[in-house]
């Protein structure tokens, strides 16, 4: 008989249950490879991660890993809907464009499609024609009305929303031939308008998706008037990925009206940053920080200049691409006009470093050997993975754990940035894996797991003693090493953190942050201890829904 997912499951518990069967199996446990055989009769071998969570997925009743994933996911998001009142429902919908809650939304809408006649605003996320013809023909008015969850009109909501991938080019047209604003915006607290292009568009901090029909959109949006040259558009084009189309498209459409000037004025509406510099050559200093190639070779074809400053650094874009490391973007602007300057000198020795000139290198630092001693020049080639100038600068005589400014050492550098070779050259020198910076008290390895660095995650879990980090990973083997050594770490603790010791730096996996109290309780830790909101151990495992947890609490 099938096994059945439960409301205690979660990916997070089948993925470590499903490493756990294949450890079984690497160490000849004889039930383990039963179990295998039971659940995929004609298993390949060797067994690898991916089968057994293909097996795992068999024991289910799924046939694929990805169905048990997707089904235990649905099931997670149908207990929030279930959790919600209907105001809490409302506010998804109508939010879920800005929120990025697009599973939610789409989930919460399949159970619930009578959410779609609240309001104009609704029945305009939802793709419902139908519903949205009937109101305004009742009160057309409704047509250029603001909601009161984002002060939106009915036609950015459906730029915005995503759950409607078949109507929303119908919807728009009956929007705008009742006379919405297809210039419609809104201010997201920054002061930047955000636009009904821009929505459809997507991308931008948070890399949001497009519109599922932001194409066909656009163009309509442009046939009854919307304006092209709309920054915000090119400002989120441009900072996620190397494509220029939404910027080719957003100046073709500025060409044909004739307006192409406004890419290159320096007053009025322009995209900056604090060094006034006009639009086309602001786009090309982001294209150049974010090593974008396509995007600045169209560029530098449409009018950038490749010798002009970067409007956030003040420095001209080639030096900004030089001492980055890029050197094809070096290639590129050098090509384009783009001459070195004069550098001083810590940057003249980081260029050179770059450039693989290690003995121009060594001569500048022999004759000014303070910059040895100067962090920034270390963590530079730590950020940018230069492991050869990282050994070559540590054999001169610089030391592997000077901090910067505020408190973080070249190695956290390393691990925000996702620098293996780097982080490699560091251990290997000698560089101490658990020192913490002085703004938010992490060490490398914490850094890596709140910036998603995987790969760096896996190599420093089996180096790093941060009880803390492990914890709330739910690396249970390596805690375990870990408190065996020294079983006082299980009461680690900081100051003016939230979370002050172990026993509240929980994984969200209920099971998984079960496993991870009882090694901490295991090796002694103290359990009357409060956070900041005021709650014990067991009091914030019952706040965040982890009953598992809760209970191994409560029988201490």
């Amino acid at each position: 008989m099938s096994r059945r997912i439960s409301p205690r499951s979660s990916v997070a518990s089948l993925k470590h249950e499903a490493k756990r069967w294949l450890h079984a199996l690497e160490a000849g446990d004889a039930a383990a490879v039963q179990r295998l055989k039971a659940a995929w009769p004609d298993v390949p071998e060797p067994a690898t991660l991916r089968t057994v969570q293909q097996a795992l997925a068999r024991e289910y009743g799924y046939t694929h890993w990805a169905a048990l994933r997707e089904a235990v996911e649905q099931m997670a998001v149908d207990r929030q809907i279930d959790a919600q009142t209907r105001a809490d429902r409302l506010r998804v919908l109508l939010s879920h464009g800005w929120t990025g809650e697009i599973a939610l939304a789409r989930r919460l809408l399949a159970r619930h499609p009578d959410l779609a006649g609240e309001s104009v605003f609704t029945a305009a996320a939802a793709g419902a024609v139908d519903v949205l013809r009937d109101l305004l023909a009742k009160q057309p008015e409704l047509v250029r009305a603001t909601d009161a969850e984002r002060g939106w009109t009915p036609l950015l909501h459906v730029a915005y929303g995503r759950v409607d991938a078949q109507h929303a080019v119908e919807t728009a047209t009956l929007l705008l031939d009742h006379g919405a604003d297809p210039n419609a915006q809104f201010d997201d607290g920054w002061g930047n308008p955000f636009t009904a292009v821009t929505g459809l568009i997507g991308q931008g901090e948070g890399n949001k998706p497009a519109h599922p029909q932001a194409e066909t959109l656009a163009a309509l949006l442009l046939s009854r008037g919307a304006d092209p040259f709309d920054t915000q558009a090119l400002y989120n084009t441009s900072i996620v990925h190397d494509d220029p189309q939404w910027t080719a498209w957003l100046w073709d459409a500025c060409v044909r009206q004739g307006r192409e000037s406004l890419w290159f004025a320096t007053e009025g509406r322009v995209l900056s940053g604090p060094v006034r510099v006009h639009t086309m050559n602001y786009l090309l200093g982001n294209a150049v920080s974010n090593r974008h190639l396509q995007r600045a070779t169209w560029l530098l074809a449409h009018g950038a200049d490749a010798t002009t400053l970067h409007s956030y650094v003040g420095r001209s874009v080639h030096t900004v691409a030089r001492l980055a490391g890029y050197t094809d973007m070096v290639a590129l602007l050098e090509a384009q006009g783009a001459r070195a300057e004069s550098l001083p000198p810590r940057d003249a020795v980081l260029a050179q470093l770059l450039e693989g000139e290690n003995e121009g290198a060594r001569a500048a630092l022999a004759a000014q050997g303070e910059l040895l001693h100067d962090p920034q020049l270390l963590h530079a080639l730590a950020t940018r993975n230069r492991a050869e100038a990282v050994r070559l600068l540590l054999s001169l005589g610089a030391a592997v754990d000077m901090r910067d400014a505020t408190g973080a050492t070249a190695l956290h550098r390393a691990a925000e940035a996702g620098a293996l070779e780097a982080i490699d050259a560091l251990l290997s020198a000698g560089a101490s894996v658990d020192l913490r910076e002085r703004r938010f008290q992490g060490t490398p390895f914490s850094w890596s797991l709140h910036l998603g660095r995987h790969a760096v995650s896996t190599r420093l879990a089996g180096v790093t003693r941060d009880v803390r980090a492990l914890a709330r990973s739910g690396r249970t083997a390596r805690l375990r090493e870990v408190l065996r050594d020294d079983p006082t770490l299980a009461n680690h603790r900081l100051e003016q953190v939230p979370d002050p010791v172990p026993l509240f730096c929980l994984p969200d996996d209920d099971a998984l942050a079960a496993e991870v109290v009882t090694e901490l309780l295991a090796a002694g830790a103290e359990t009357e201890v409060r956070n900041a909101a005021g709650r014990s151990p067991y009091e914030e495992a019952m706040f965040r829904g982890m009953e598992l947890t809760a209970a191994r609490l409560q029988a201490t």
